[in-house]
């Protein structure tokens, strides 16, 4: 129980606290990413600059976070390390 109001807490203050990438084109000093990717379990993506991390909530409740990629490399969110699935609607990148 610990360690699940640790994690949400932590990924409710990376969400506060930092600037989340939309989907929109960019323009002079936006930061723009490809459309994201997901076959319902993965939610993977890919950003202009960086360092970004994928963040994604799985059905479960749980959240999981990918391995940091900068300039349009992608970083995955893996929900089978939760023994779940992506929750549609959930994902986005946490630029560092």
């Amino acid at each position: 129980m610990k360690r699940m109001v640790r994690t949400t807490l932590t990924a409710l203050a990376l969400t506060c606290g930092s600037l989340l990438a939309t989907t929109a084109p960019a323009s002079a000093g936006q930061l723009a990413c490809k459309a994201p990717w997901t076959d319902g379990t993965t939610f993977g993506i890919a950003c202009s600059g960086g360092p970004y991390i994928a963040v994604a909530q799985c059905k479960n409740g749980r959240w999981v976070q990918g391995a940091s990629a900068s300039n349009y490399s992608k970083s995955y969110a893996y929900c089978s390390t939760v023994g779940s699935k992506y929750k549609a609607g959930t994902g986005y990148a946490l630029y560092l």
